[in-house]
């Protein structure tokens, strides 16, 4: 019966409200723009993204920061004021404001780490993460901020020829030419772009670079400065420059050689837009052509008729054919320049057309063409001069240098072709007694007898000599012939042929005189 009325008791429970969180003064959340993935790269050291944390709440100073997202090439940094903190941990960071410098006011930022090998045209999305402290009690404290930062890597600009670049060779390059050229040879290659992020370009050259030079040019002429560095390469532009790549004069190049060359051409320092291109490497050729060879022509022949008679060759009062002759060209060339040297007082070359001395003997130009030729296909001989006096026994060696003519521009034109010939000048054979020869007379004679005698009377003297080289002799006396004569024997009789030319005369002969 004592049990009383329900009773009823109010009570409150007050939820606080959450404080906003706050921006403070080093906050940023808009990167410094697009970044160049060239500069980023080429960086050893951090590089400022300009995205900076510096939040908080009246509830709560102390904050925990987390980085989470595509963290592989930025990390974050703990500043104090401008300068990087002493301590470089990421939790209970006291972020107040710049109004209160004696709380240890502090925030962080976003670097890209050295050398962030970021995307040209990617995009890196992180999310940073401010969680108040444990440390932080006030009802009021607010939850953790999420906030998503985005960096543009700048897709970078594509090299453009602007207007004079040209990454193939004229041709192939004579090294006959070459060799002697007294300026540099323009190979036709040169270098003419740029990017719209960089007009101003770096240019070096690499490879087999011992004969060729690469030259600065404005328009059509070489430039001022020369210098390969920080050239404008840009067609619209008054400055506008380029390279150009020469061989040098005297080129000692070797025929058939390619060489092989790389031109790096890199963006100048002084260009800072983030679409700035990667350096730009390319590979070029020189090819220096591979020499025709040379062809003997129908009339050509590097063989002497045989060996000369040094008596005929100085008697003979015209010149006297050796045999030898120069007839050759190649598919580049059928102009040639001749020369001789060596021993030539007694020798000489003469220029024929087909079986027939030429009307002009000049011994340059000469077109050396096969028979089938429509044009004037000449050739030179060697001859011994009139009357040339050279010594038994003796070889002449004389030497022919055969030149391209200077109107042969094919660079397959081959180099001078240098051809020994030899002449053999026979030794001539000793005079030999073929077995009746006498030189010493049978005694002396009596007068009285001589002058009555009816019949000639024998002196003992008698000339039976030939040699290896000739046995038809011809025989002539001289001096004191009135009370003397010559008869003609065949063995121990008078011959039937009494004249005393081509006397055969060898003892093994039948008809040995």
């Amino acid at each position: 019966p004592r049990t009383p009325a329900p009773l009823t008791v109010a009570w409150n429970v007050t939820i606080a409200t959450a404080a906003n969180w706050v921006k403070e003064s080093r906050d940023d959340d808009s990167a410094s723009g697009a970044f160049s993935p060239l500069s980023l790269s080429a960086a050893n050291s951090r590089t400022a993204t300009g995205l900076a944390f510096h939040r908080n709440s009246d509830a709560c100073k102390r904050i925990d920061i987390a980085l989470s997202g595509d963290t592989s090439h930025v990390e974050l940094r703990r500043y104090a004021g401008d300068s990087e903190a002493g301590s470089q941990a990421l939790s209970d960071i006291t972020m107040d404001d710049d109004a209160n410098p004696a709380s240890g006011n502090q925030h962080v930022r976003l670097f890209f780490k050295a050398n962030a090998g970021v995307i040209s045209g990617s995009t890196v999305s992180v999310t940073v993460v401010a969680t108040p402290n444990s440390s932080c009690t006030d009802p009021a404290t607010p939850a953790p901020l999420t906030v998503a930062w985005n960096m543009t890597i700048a897709s970078t600009s594509p090299w453009v020829d602007q207007g004079r670049d040209a990454d193939a060779a004229s041709g192939a390059f004579s090294a006959l030419t070459l060799t002697t050229a007294a300026n540099r040879t323009d190979t036709g290659l040169a270098f003419h772009r740029s990017a719209e992020g960089c007009r101003q370009i770096d240019v070096a050259l690499s490879g087999d670079t011992g004969q060729v030079e690469l030259i600065r040019y404005a328009g059509s002429n070489a430039a001022t400065p020369t210098v390969l560095t920080n050239i404008t390469m840009f067609q619209n532009n008054a400055n506008d420059h380029h390279v150009k790549l020469f061989l040098k004069a005297r080129a000692a190049v070797s025929q058939g050689a390619v060489l092989n060359l790389t031109i790096v051409a890199t963006p100048n320092s002084s260009c800072t837009d983030p679409r700035t291109p990667a350096p730009l490497t390319l590979s070029w050729n020189v090819t220096i052509a591979t020499p025709a060879a040379w062809i003997k022509e129908s009339r050509d022949d590097d063989s002497a008729s045989g060996s000369f008679s040094p008596l005929s060759l100085s008697s003979s009062s015209s010149r006297t054919a050796t045999g030898l002759a120069f007839h050759r060209n190649s598919d580049a060339c059928s102009r040639i320049d001749i020369a001789l040297s060596g021993d030539t007082s007694h020798v000489e070359l003469r220029r024929y057309q087909g079986a027939v001395a030429a009307s002009s003997q000049a011994l340059s130009d000469i077109t050396m063409d096969d028979e089938a030729a429509t044009n004037a296909n000449h050739h030179v001989r060697l001859f011994f001069k009139a009357n040339a006096a050279v010594s038994a026994g003796n070889v002449l060696s004389v030497t022919i240098v055969a030149t391209p003519n200077a109107a042969c521009t094919d660079p397959a034109t081959p180099a001078p072709l240098t051809v020994g010939w030899s002449l053999t000048i026979a030794s001539t054979s000793p005079w030999v007694d073929q077995g009746r020869d006498s030189a010493a007379a049978s005694g002396a004679f009596s007068a009285l007898t001589l002058a009555v005698a009816a019949q000639r009377t024998d002196t003992g003297l008698a000339f039976h000599r030939s040699a290896v080289g000739c046995r038809q002799i011809d025989v002539a006396l001289s001096g004191d012939t009135d009370q003397v004569e010559l008869i003609r024997y065949a063995g121990g009789s008078a011959a039937t042929q009494t004249g005393l030319s081509s006397i055969t005369m060898l003892r093994d002969d039948d008809d040995d005189h």
